[in-house]
């Protein structure tokens, strides 16, 4: 998308500064599209000496024209770097081209894709230490479409941090709903991937406006989907009669019935399996995401499961108890088994999370309280949107308590 520049170069003096010797600093005016930034071109002249028409010194002596000729030096640099710009970038502001000609955080070595990736390879080298890789994954996959964008709007591969604008940050929130066709929170969440990379372009003061001022990055509150009961019982009891298959069934159950987010089971290695004194098996870990330490007690289901899978006594601490596969390849073969099943939803590994919060303990009397523990919440609000899922519980409940006080009690109606 290309653009029509009106560009002016001006050089003046400002006879109200006059220095100890009499002379005034020689200023430069770029203009481009009615935006305009002043340089000094770190030369002075006497302002009787200046030929405010033609912007040079008046003159033939060896000094006017010393200075007329670094005059037209400057010129010619500031043109070459004017010239280098547009070859690189759609649109050019005065402020990237001064900051180029006195290379200050010179633009070729600042734009948003290099900040992007340096954030990227850092989430990279930290997975396991503060990081994870499903949080690398997902500024990577942000980066990807933001390339696509540039792209696409603006036939560029990179683009200065100088002109990330509210503008632009508007045409990406377009472009992932429209184009990569994302709902509404999947493009929020992108998006605050994109401020995040944002703000360290700011924190190294390489950008002085944030562009995400006034800019609401909240995400709507949607239905958590979860299995009921018949559909786990439907998982468990169906012959899966391919390997891979059945794996990923016991992976998904045994998240069904602890808990476990994927990057937390991926993770769980030996160490955080504890045995009681009443030889009850514990997940004793610390959440990927959010570094909380949670408690879970093994039910039945998935202390078969991981007896089916490793033998707890030949492992060492650091072993890892489950063969998780990889999380792309766990949702696409949850796609097949939906299939055959006969399941019909929506499924992701991440349901089972949602499975566990829902059918399994809320709806069998599990307080809230000790639900959120167990799935490692910093904050009981977010368990609580898991109890605004069981509402059809409570109605029930009291279904069955209407049954109970039938005929129980009497109300005299004429009672004053």
């Amino acid at each position: 998308m290309s653009t029509k520049t009106s560009f002016r170069l001006l050089f003046y003096i400002n006879a109200n500064r006059i220095n100890q010797l009499g002379e005034t600093p020689i200023y430069l005016r770029i203009t481009m599209n009615a935006r305009f930034v002043t340089l000094s071109i770190k030369r002075s002249i006497k302002p009787d000496n200046w030929d405010q028409h033609l912007g040079r010194c008046r003159g033939r002596t060896v000094e006017a024209t010393e200075i007329n000729n670094y005059i037209e030096a400057f010129r010619g640099k500031v043109l070459n770097k004017y010239t280098e710009l547009i070859s690189i970038y759609e649109q050019v502001t005065p402020e990237l081209l001064r900051d180029t000609v006195f290379c200050i955080n010179s633009a070729k070595s600042k734009t948003i894709c290099d900040i992007w990736e340096d954030h990227v390879l850092d989430l990279k080298k930290l997975i396991d230490k503060g990081s994870s890789y499903t949080l690398y994954q997902k500024f990577n996959t942000a980066l990807r479409y933001f390339k696509d964008f540039l792209q696409q709007d603006y036939r560029m591969k990179d683009i200065s941090v100088k002109l990330i604008d509210r503008v632009l940050v508007v045409k990406f929130e377009i472009y992932l709903r429209t184009n990569k066709l994302l709902s509404y929170n999947t493009t929020i969440k992108y998006l605050q991937n994109f401020k995040t990379v944002v703000i360290i372009a700011m924190k190294n003061g390489w950008l002085k406006v944030n562009p995400f001022i006034d800019f609401k990055l909240t995400l709507h509150e949607v239905d958590r989907p979860y299995l009921s009961e018949n559909e786990i019982q439907k998982l468990l009891m169906f012959d899966m009669k391919i390997q891979r298959l059945e794996l990923v069934r016991d992976l998904f159950i045994f998240s069904c019935f602890s808990g476990l987010a994927y990057s937390d089971l991926f993770k769980l290695k030996r160490s955080e399996i504890e045995t009681d004194a009443n030889v009850t098996l514990w997940i004793k870990t610390r959440r990927q995401k959010t570094k909380i330490r949670t408690q879970i007690p093994l039910l039945e289901i998935p202390r078969m499961i991981l007896e089916k899978y490793t033998d707890l006594s030949k492992l060492k601490a650091e072993d890892k108890v489950l063969p998780v596969l990889s999380n792309q390849k766990l949702n696409a073969y949850l796609k097949e088994i939906l299939t055959i099943s006969g399941i019909e939803k929506t499924l992701t590994f991440h349901v089972a999370r949602h499975t566990f919060a829902t059918t399994v303990t809320m709806m069998n009397g599990v307080p809230i309280e000790s639900v959120s523990r167990m799935l490692g919440h910093t904050n009981i609000k977010t368990t609580q949107h898991y109890a605004r899922i069981v509402d059809a519980k409570i109605g029930n409940d009291i279904m069955l308590l209407a049954q109970k006080l039938n005929g129980r009690y009497s109300f005299n109606q004429h009672t004053v």
